[in-house]
């Protein structure tokens, strides 16, 4: 028996509560990848697609707050 595994990515449209999302799911888990922080290390990994959207949201909250106007300066 082994503590590790070799994810195997599988690339599939999820659909929950009306959203639909590419995303990557690994064959033997279950698990679902985040679509905005990819696979690796760093990611973020969920079972359910519903902690998914959550994080998801977060991300738009975080993009939110950066937001920025871009505005026309007058050149004399």
């Amino acid at each position: 028996m082994s503590l590790q595994w070799e994810p195997e990515w599988v690339e599939e449209v999820l659909e929950y509560s009306g959203v639909r999302i590419r995303v990557f799911r690994d064959k033997a888990t279950g698990l679902i990848a985040c679509p905005v922080c990819g696979l690796g290390d760093n990611a973020s990994y969920f079972f359910m697609p519903r902690d998914l959207l959550e994080h998801l949201r977060a991300h738009a909250r975080r993009a939110d707050k950066y937001r920025f106007a871009v505005v026309e300066s007058e050149e004399e």
